[in-house]
Protein backbone atom coordinates (compact mmCIF):
# COMPACT_ATOMS: atom_id res chain seq x y z
CA UNK A 1 0.00 0.00 0.00
CA UNK A 2 1.41 3.27 -1.04
CA UNK A 3 1.11 6.27 1.82
CA UNK A 4 1.73 9.59 0.64
CA UNK A 5 3.82 12.35 2.95
CA UNK A 6 1.01 13.63 4.37
CA UNK A 7 -0.62 10.59 5.04
CA UNK A 8 2.95 9.61 6.70
CA UNK A 9 3.13 12.84 8.71
CA UNK A 10 0.19 12.23 10.02
CA UNK A 11 0.80 8.61 11.16
CA UNK A 12 4.27 9.58 12.57
CA UNK A 13 2.35 12.38 14.43
CA UNK A 14 -0.26 9.96 15.52
CA UNK A 15 2.02 7.54 16.81
CA UNK A 16 3.78 10.30 18.68
CA UNK A 17 0.82 10.86 20.36
CA UNK A 18 -0.18 7.77 21.13
CA UNK A 19 3.38 7.04 22.57
CA UNK A 20 2.63 9.74 25.13
CA UNK A 21 -0.60 8.67 26.32
CA UNK A 22 0.81 5.41 26.94
CA UNK A 23 3.56 6.95 29.00
CA UNK A 24 0.67 9.60 30.81
CA UNK A 25 -1.44 6.63 31.75
CA UNK A 26 1.66 4.93 33.48
CA UNK A 27 2.17 8.00 35.01
CA UNK A 28 -1.18 8.07 36.68
CA UNK A 29 -1.35 4.57 37.49
CA UNK A 30 2.30 5.01 39.06
CA UNK A 31 3.12 7.25 40.98
CA UNK A 32 1.65 10.92 39.21
CA UNK A 33 -0.11 11.78 42.78
CA UNK A 34 3.53 12.08 44.76
CA UNK A 35 4.81 14.23 42.18
CA UNK A 36 2.22 16.62 40.72
CA UNK A 37 0.55 18.81 43.47
CA UNK A 38 -2.68 18.64 42.91
CA UNK A 39 -1.94 14.66 44.55
CA UNK A 40 -4.99 11.84 44.05
CA UNK A 41 -7.15 14.48 41.43
CA UNK A 42 -3.75 14.56 39.32
CA UNK A 43 -4.27 10.81 38.63
CA UNK A 44 -7.57 11.48 37.67
CA UNK A 45 -7.03 14.50 35.20
CA UNK A 46 -4.10 12.23 33.75
CA UNK A 47 -6.03 9.36 32.97
CA UNK A 48 -8.48 11.53 31.52
CA UNK A 49 -5.96 13.53 29.39
CA UNK A 50 -4.39 10.68 28.05
CA UNK A 51 -7.90 8.30 27.31
CA UNK A 52 -8.47 11.77 25.40
CA UNK A 53 -5.05 11.93 23.59
CA UNK A 54 -4.96 8.11 22.52
CA UNK A 55 -8.39 8.38 21.39
CA UNK A 56 -7.34 11.37 19.27
CA UNK A 57 -3.97 9.23 17.93
CA UNK A 58 -5.99 6.74 17.12
CA UNK A 59 -8.66 9.02 15.08
CA UNK A 60 -5.70 10.56 13.32
CA UNK A 61 -4.54 7.03 11.89
CA UNK A 62 -8.23 6.98 10.71
CA UNK A 63 -7.50 9.79 9.11
CA UNK A 64 -4.22 9.54 7.65
CA UNK A 65 -5.43 6.30 6.02
CA UNK A 66 -8.50 7.91 4.62
CA UNK A 67 -6.81 10.72 3.03
CA UNK A 68 -5.34 8.75 0.26
CA UNK A 69 -8.66 7.22 -0.29
CA UNK A 70 -11.33 10.55 -0.58
CA UNK A 71 -11.40 11.77 -3.79
CA UNK A 72 -8.63 14.01 -4.29
CA UNK A 73 -9.56 18.03 -4.26
CA UNK A 74 -11.99 19.33 -1.04
CA UNK A 75 -12.48 16.04 0.44
CA UNK A 76 -8.71 15.49 0.71
CA UNK A 77 -8.19 19.45 2.05
CA UNK A 78 -10.69 18.22 4.98
CA UNK A 79 -9.07 14.88 5.61
CA UNK A 80 -6.13 16.69 6.61
CA UNK A 81 -7.77 19.38 8.38
CA UNK A 82 -9.15 17.21 10.71
CA UNK A 83 -5.70 15.60 11.42
CA UNK A 84 -4.43 18.79 12.32
CA UNK A 85 -8.03 19.35 14.27
CA UNK A 86 -7.20 16.45 16.04
CA UNK A 87 -3.69 17.49 16.19
CA UNK A 88 -5.38 20.92 18.07
CA UNK A 89 -7.67 19.15 20.71
CA UNK A 90 -4.80 16.55 21.85
CA UNK A 91 -2.64 19.75 22.53
CA UNK A 92 -4.94 22.16 24.25
CA UNK A 93 -7.07 18.99 25.93
CA UNK A 94 -4.90 17.21 26.94
CA UNK A 95 -2.33 19.38 27.76
CA UNK A 96 -4.64 21.23 29.85
CA UNK A 97 -5.39 18.55 32.15
CA UNK A 98 -2.07 17.91 32.58
CA UNK A 99 -1.25 20.96 33.37
CA UNK A 100 -3.92 21.26 36.16
CA UNK A 101 -2.19 18.40 37.61
CA UNK A 102 0.68 20.93 38.79
CA UNK A 103 -1.20 24.11 38.88
CA UNK A 104 -0.81 25.68 35.45
CA UNK A 105 -3.05 27.22 33.31
CA UNK A 106 -6.21 25.38 31.79
CA UNK A 107 -7.69 27.98 29.88
CA UNK A 108 -7.07 26.45 26.69
CA UNK A 109 -9.69 22.96 27.60
CA UNK A 110 -12.61 24.66 25.77
CA UNK A 111 -10.31 25.26 22.43
CA UNK A 112 -8.72 21.84 22.58
CA UNK A 113 -12.56 20.33 22.77
CA UNK A 114 -14.24 22.77 20.12
CA UNK A 115 -10.96 21.50 17.79
CA UNK A 116 -12.03 17.93 18.24
CA UNK A 117 -15.75 18.83 17.74
CA UNK A 118 -14.61 20.86 14.41
CA UNK A 119 -12.55 17.80 13.10
CA UNK A 120 -15.24 15.25 13.04
CA UNK A 121 -17.70 18.30 11.29
CA UNK A 122 -14.83 17.93 8.90
CA UNK A 123 -14.74 14.05 8.50
CA UNK A 124 -18.14 13.97 8.23
CA UNK A 125 -18.11 16.70 5.21
CA UNK A 126 -15.23 15.35 3.90
CA UNK A 127 -16.34 11.89 4.06
CA UNK A 128 -19.90 13.14 2.39
CA UNK A 129 -18.01 15.01 -0.15
CA UNK A 130 -15.52 12.20 -1.71
CA UNK A 131 -18.63 10.47 -1.90
CA UNK A 132 -20.38 12.72 -4.38
CA UNK A 133 -17.04 12.60 -6.31
CA UNK A 134 -16.85 8.77 -6.46
CA UNK A 135 -19.47 8.73 -9.47
CA UNK A 136 -17.19 11.08 -11.78
CA UNK A 137 -14.20 7.87 -10.57
CA UNK A 138 -12.48 6.53 -14.15
CA UNK A 139 -13.83 2.56 -14.90
CA UNK A 140 -11.47 -0.09 -13.20
CA UNK A 141 -9.10 -0.12 -16.22
CA UNK A 142 -7.58 3.11 -15.51
CA UNK A 143 -6.52 2.19 -12.11
CA UNK A 144 -2.74 1.72 -11.29
CA UNK A 145 -3.12 -1.49 -10.34
CA UNK A 146 -4.71 -2.44 -13.77
CA UNK A 147 -1.68 -0.79 -15.51
CA UNK A 148 0.40 -2.82 -13.47
CA UNK A 149 -1.03 -6.15 -14.17
CA UNK A 150 -2.77 -6.42 -11.32
CA UNK A 151 -6.67 -7.12 -11.25
CA UNK A 152 -8.93 -4.15 -10.19
CA UNK A 153 -10.22 -3.56 -6.26
CA UNK A 154 -13.53 -4.85 -5.63
CA UNK A 155 -16.18 -2.45 -4.74
CA UNK A 156 -17.21 -4.59 -1.56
Amino acid sequence: MFLSRTAIYLIVFAAFNGLLAVITGSLAAHGIESMAPAGEQAVSWFYDGSDFQMKMAFGIILVALLHDRVAEGRPRKLMLTTGVLFGIGIFCFSGALYSLSFNGPVNTAPFGGLCAILGFICLTTGAISSGDKSLERQPPSAHPEAKEGLPPRSKA
